[in-house]
C-alpha cells in the first residue's frame, strides 16, 4: 500500500500576509525597485553598490577602468605546441588578445566519463599542470615561461593552456582616497566595485573579508597587500587571482584614478589602468557643506585597451607643450638577471657590425651577444671588491679598429679608472689607474677620444681634464682639454648639436635642466626636464645618451625624466620616480621633445640604443631593476623600446 504525504492547510489570510511581508522586504532590499525575478551579479562580501546607473565624473572614470581591466584579462584556450630553449610555445599570439605577462594555466584533457545507466558523456576530468607566464607574443603564437608546475607533473604537446571563462576572484580593498579633500572613499569603492561587476568578468573580495581572511584586526596599507607573503597567503585561502589596488590622486591638471594588478601566484605588477575624472559630480560620504571645484579634464593614463600591447602606464598629461608618445609596444630581451645590474653599454665588440651588449654589476663585467631578443653569454671579468659601477662606455679610443671599454669605479671614497680591451673572445684589461676618471668624448665632433681627470680624495681644487694617448703599449697623459675651469669630467658631454662642426658642452644640471655652453663656458640655452631633482640610481652621474644613426644628421638627446603629473602615484606603486625616457632635439637656439617612452614597473637604472635585428630593428634599451620578494633579492631585465 503506497504512503501519501499530509500537506496542510494554510489559511488564505496568512498566504496574502507571508506575501506582503516577502514583498516588503524586497523593495527594501532593492532600492532600484528590481523586480523580484531579476538576476544579479553576484558580488562575493556583499554588494558593493546599488544597481543605478552610475552618476557623476568618478563613475563615469570607474567605468572605463573596469572596461581596461576586463579587456586586458581575455578569456584564451590553446595548446602547447612545443618547448625551446627552457621555454614554452603556445599557440595563441597577440591576434587572440595575449599579451606579455599574462599568467595562463596549464591542464590536461582526462577520459570521458559516463552516466553508468544512460551511458550519457557527463564531461572530462582535467588535470592541474601548472601554470605559464608570457615572455614575449607573437601574432599568432607566444613563448612563456613556468611559474608553477604541479608535483611529479610535466607539461608535453598538446597540453591545454586557459585563461578561465569563469570569472576572476580578485581581492579588493577599498579606494585609496588619502590626499583628496572632499571625497569618500566608501563611496568610491561602490562606485568601483559597481563597474567591475558590470563587466561580468570579476568576482570581488572586500576588504572587510580580506581582513576576515588574513587575520587582520587593523586596516592594511596597500604596499602591506602587495607584500608577496600576504599575496600568497591570498591565493592559498581564497584562491584569490590577483589584487586589485586602487587610488584617487590629485594632479596638476584634475585627478585620476589609478588601479594597480598584482599577481598573488608571483607578486609581480600585470597591468596599470587609470583614467582622467572627468567634470561632474563626485559622491562624498557625508554632504559636503562647501561649493564643489570642477575637475579639470586631461587626457586618460591607461595602458591602452589593445591587449596585443604590454600593460604599460603612458606619461601623464602636464603644462609641458604636447609632445609624440611612442607606442607601449616593447619587448623584454631575455633572459632576466639575477642580482641588480647598475650600468649598461653597447658596442660593436666583435668588429662585424652587430651589436654586443656589456652590463657591469656589484661583482662582475658581462659581455652579451644580440641575438634578437635574446641575450647570448659572451665573457664575464669579475669586479669583485673593485668598487661600485659610476661610469661604463664603449668606444675605440686607440684608433685601431676595436672597440675599448671604459669603466670608473668608486670604493670607500676614492674613484678607480679601467679600460679593457676585446681579444680571443675576453675581456682583457689593459689599463687601471686609481684616483683617476677616464671618459671617451668627442671633443673634434666626430672620433671618440680618451680624456681623464684626477679626483683625489680630501682635495677639493678641480683638476685639469687631460687626453690619454695610446702609445701601442699604454695610455699616455696629453694636452689639457680647453673647457672652463670647475668643470667636472661626470657632468657634461660633448657634440656636435647642429651639425655644423661647432662642438657643444651639454650638461644635466641637478638632474632637472638641461643646459647648452660653448667651450669658452658661455651658456647658449637650456631646457627644464623636469621640476624635481633627481638622483641617478646607484651611479654618481646623469646618462646623457646622444643618439645620430645617420652621419650629418642633427642628433638627438635621450635622458631619463620624472613624471611631472602623478609622480607621487608612481613611486607609491613602484618605488621608481624615473618613469619615462625624452627624446630631444636642438634647433640651434633651443630644445624640441620629439617624443617620450614609458617606462614599466622598476627602478630604471641606465639606457642604451642598439639594433636588435630581426625585424625588432633600432631600439632604446632601458635596464630596469626590479625589487624581488620581501624587497630582499633583485633581478634586472632590458626592455627594447621602439625608436622610430
Amino acid at each position: 500500500m503506497g504512503c501519501r504525504r499530509f500537506i496542510p492547510l494554510v489559511p488564505t489570510p496568512r498566504i496574502a500576509f507571508l506575501f506582503v511581508l516577502l514583498f516588503s522586504i524586497s523593495l527594501i532590499a532593492s532600492p532600484s525597485g528590481m523586480a523580484l525575478g531579476q538576476e544579479r551579479t553576484p558580488v562575493r562580501g556583499g554588494s558593493p553598490s546599488s544597481a543605478r546607473e552610475p552618476q557623476g565624473g568618478f563613475a563615469e572614470s570607474a567605468r572605463v577602468v573596469a572596461e581596461r581591466l576586463a579587456a586586458s584579462f581575455p578569456r584564451v584556450d590553446g595548446l602547447v605546441i612545443g618547448f625551446e630553449r627552457g621555454q614554452v610555445l603556445i599557440d595563441r599570439g597577440t591576434a587572440e588578445g595575449v599579451f606579455q605577462g599574462m599568467e595562463l594555466d596549464v591542464f590536461r584533457e582526462g577520459e570521458e566519463f559516463k552516466h553508468p545507466l544512460t551511458g550519457e558523456i557527463l564531461g572530462r576530468l582535467d588535470k592541474d599542470l601548472g601554470m605559464l607566464r608570457v615572455l614575449r607574443a607573437h601574432e599568432r603564437y607566444s613563448e612563456a615561461t613556468v611559474i608553477k608546475k604541479a608535483e611529479k607533473a610535466g607539461f608535453q604537446k598538446g597540453d591545454r593552456v586557459r585563461v578561465s571563462m569563469a570569472r576572476m576572484i580578485v581581492a579588493f580593498p577599498n579606494v585609496d582616497v588619502e590626499g583628496v579633500s572632499g571625497v569618500g572613499a566608501r563611496s568610491m569603492t561602490k562606485e568601483l566595485a559597481a563597474a567591475l561587476v558590470r563587466t561580468a568578468r570579476f568576482e570581488l573580495i572586500d576588504e572587510r573579508q580580506l581582513r576576515s581572511m588574513l587575520l587582520a584586526d587593523k586596516n592594511l596599507r596597500p604596499e602591506e597587500l602587495a607584500d608577496p607573503l600576504i599575496l600568497k597567503q591570498l591565493s592559498d585561502k581564497g584562491k584569490v587571482q590577483t589584487l586589485l589596488l586602487s587610488r584617487l590622486t590629485p594632479t596638476a591638471d584634475g585627478m585620476s584614478l589609478d588601479v594597480q594588478v598584482y599577481s598573488t601566484l608571483t607578486g609581480n605588477p600585470i597591468v596599470l589602468a587609470s583614467a582622467q575624472v572627468h567634470p561632474g559630480v563626485i559622491t562624498h560620504d557625508k554632504p559636503s557643506s562647501g561649493p564643489r571645484t570642477a575637475v579639470a579634464a586631461r587626457p586618460a593614463v591607461t595602458a591602452p585597451p589593445d591587449t596585443s600591447k604590454p600593460a604599460i602606464a603612458p606619461p601623464q598629461a602636464s603644462s609641458r607643450p604636447t609632445v609624440a608618445s611612442m607606442p607601449s609596444e616593447h619587448v623584454v630581451l631575455d633572459p632576466v638577471l639575477d642580482g641588480s645590474m647598475m650600468a649598461m653599454a653597447v658596442a660593436d665588440l666583435e668588429g662585424d657590425g652587430k651589436s654586443e651588449l656589456l652590463l657591469a654589476g656589484v661583482d662582475r663585467l658581462v659581455a652579451f651577444r644580440i641575438d634578437g631578443p635574446d641575450l647570448r653569454p659572451l665573457a664575464e671579468y669579475s669586479l669583485s671588491g673593485k668598487g661600485t659601477v659610476v661610469t661604463l662606455e664603449a668606444n675605440d679610443v686607440t684608433g685601431d679598429g676595436v672597440v675599448e671599454v671604459i669603466m670608473t669605479l668608486s670604493h670607500k671614497g676614492r674613484f678607480n679608472a679601467l679600460v679593457f680591451q676585446w681579444a680571443d673572445g675576453k675581456l682583457r684589461p689593459i689599463l687601471e689607474i686609481p684616483d683617476l676618471v677616464l671618459r671617451p668624448l668627442f671633443s673634434n665632433g666626430k672620433t671618440p677620444q680618451l680624456f681623464g681627470q684626477a679626483l683625489v680624495p680630501g682635495d677639493r681644487t678641480t683638476k685639469p681634464i687631460h687626453q690619454y694617448t695610446w702609445d701601442g703599449r699604454n695610455f699616455q697623459p696629453g694636452p689639457a682639454l680647453d673647457v672652463p675651469e670647475g668643470v667636472l669630467l661626470l657632468e657634461f658631454m660633448m657634440v656636435d648639436l647642429g651639425g655644423d662642426g661647432a662642438v657643444r658642452l651639454v650638461t644635466f644640471k641637478g638632474g632637472t635642466t638641461l643646459e647648452v655652453h660653448s667651450q669658452t663656458g658661455d651658456r647658449i640655452g637650456s631646457h627644464k626636464v623636469s621640476e624635481e631633482a633627481m638622483a641617478p640610481k646607484n651611479r654618481t652621474w646623469h646618462r646623457i645618451l646622444i643618439e645620430k644613426e645617420i652621419v650629418g644628421e642633427r642628433p638627438q638627446i635621450i635622458l631619463q625624466r620624472e613624471q611631472e603629473a602623478g609622480v607621487w602615484t608612481r613611486r607609491y606603486w613602484t618605488g621608481s620616480t624615473a618613469i619615462s625616457l625624452t627624446v630631444l632635439k636642438w634647433d640651434g637656439a633651443r630644445f624640441h621633445e620629439v617624443r617620450e617612452m614609458p617606462i614599466s614597473d622598476g627602478a630604471l637604472v641606465d639606457y642604451a640604443v642598439a639594433d636588435l635585428g630581426e625585424g625588432l630593428g633600432r631600439r632604446l634599451l632601458a635596464l630596469v631593476v626590479k625589487s624581488g620578494r620581501l624587497g630582499l633579492g633583485k633581478r634586472s631585465e632590458i626592455q627594447g623600446f621602439r625608436l622610430q
